[in-house]
């Protein structure tokens, strides 16, 4: 499989993601990860694109060829937490860990930089290297576009992959149709009327109101969603009150909505704020409700599936690649999919025999061979794509 991959690239791949997972950095602050990458594609001859971002990295590649123009995702970004690994190359940047192996995936597409320099002669057009910020907060990918990204680097196509530890390190998951879920964040004030504890009928109890609405909004996913369709509604943080014998005037909740298609995340939408509505005037209260889209779904379309679906034969054997199941966490590559046939891939990150942490865990650990793995699928996918025997739609 690696044989491409020299050994003195297997290094630098290795070194390069060492130093990122030592030096986590936080979204949009991602300042010396950017100049690092800058100085290094730099060297290997990428031309910077210049957009008003005060961090990400977009380098092209012109190999004067014709040919189908093609993009490559990673994002930079690390996540407030400490990190437990015990690794010599922990974390140096306290309550700072890459817990969802975004060094992982900003060492793949180096070494994809590295490989298609290397090979160029076999590219048919030209390459262009995203590595993007802002991605855990999702909303990277929406301040390249705006700040022009396609208007600078125009492309037909564009990859992107996440680790995923519930596969083997060497396998990798393909499928078309959806694959994460678009995601609505929401912030909801109920308010009613306080006063004495000791005299709940001469108050309005948002606390109570806010408890029934909590419980109906479960009630979305089990009698409003299609059971064969997936959705969740998560109500993560409620706070209102202090002393105990003083009834409130208000409470604020803040939570997250989610589903794989279009169709149902609306419909959820439709009926949480119908719910949200009625149940405070039942309870004699009011409600204010802001809806944030972070997100959309994530869906591979059917065409550039099969051209991902060739890469991944490339570079990991036929029998290595899995279907992946969807997963309700969300991706904000998938705004890119607005623009231009876009696909992402499950990267395997899996540790054979060992407890594999899920994303986010502070002991959270990609197998050591996953950012080379990951650099051969990128450049696969660049010399599937450029071959322009399949259909891009």
């Amino acid at each position: 499989m690696q044989s491409i991959i020299r050994e003195d690239f297997a290094r630098e791949i290795l070194a390069l993601e060492s130093d990122l997972h030592q030096n986590p950095e936080p979204s949009f602050r991602e300042r010396r990860t950017t100049a690092l990458l800058k100085d290094r594609l730099s060297a290997l001859g990428y031309e910077i694109l210049d957009l008003p971002l005060p961090t990400g990295v977009v380098a092209r590649l012109s190999t004067g060829r014709p040919g189908r123009t093609v993009a490559l995702r990673a994002d930079l970004d690390a996540i407030a937490q400490t990190e437990t690994t015990g690794r010599p190359d922990a974390s140096r940047n306290p309550g700072l860990m890459h817990a969802c192996g975004h060094d992982v995936h900003t060492a793949a597409l180096f070494g994809a930089a590295l490989l298609l320099r290397a090979y160029s002669s076999q590219l048919a057009g030209d390459v262009v290297l995203i590595f993007q910020p802002g991605e855990e907060v999702l909303e990277g990918s929406r301040s390249l576009m705006e700040a022009g990204l396609f208007e600078k680097a125009p492309v037909d196509c564009l990859f992107g992959l996440h680790n995923a530890p519930e596969l083997p390190v060497g396998t990798v998951g393909i499928t078309e149709g959806p694959l994460m879920a678009g995601k609505v964040d929401f912030s909801l004030k109920i308010m009613g009327k306080g006063g004495h504890g000791g005299m709940p009928h001469r108050c309005v109890d948002p606390i109570v109101a806010s408890a029934g609405i909590i419980s109906a909004l479960q009630t979305i996913v089990s009698r409003n969603v299609d059971p064969m369709e997936q959705a969740v509604v998560s109500v993560c943080s409620i706070h209102g009150g202090t002393p105990e014998n003083l009834i409130v005037d208000a409470v604020d909740l803040t939570g997250s909505i989610r589903a794989l298609s279009p169709d149902t995340l609306q419909k959820v939408l439709d009926r949480f704020s119908e719910i949200v509505k009625s149940g405070a005037r039942t309870y004699g209260c009011k409600a204010q409700l802001e809806l944030a889209e972070k997100a959309l779904p994530l869906i591979n379309p059917q065409a550039i599936a099969r051209i991902a679906r060739r890469a991944g034969a490339a570079a990991f054997g036929e029998e290595n690649i899995l279907p992946p199941w969807p997963v309700l966490a969300s991706e904000d590559f998938s705004f890119y999919g607005t623009e231009l046939p876009s696909f992402f891939y499950f990267l395997g990150s899996g540790r054979p025999g060992e407890t594999n942490t899920p994303w986010h865990s502070p002991n959270f650990q990609a197998a050591r061979d996953t950012s080379l793995w990951g650099a051969r699928l990128y450049f696969e996918s660049v010399l599937s794509a450029q071959r322009g025997d399949l259909p891009l739609r």
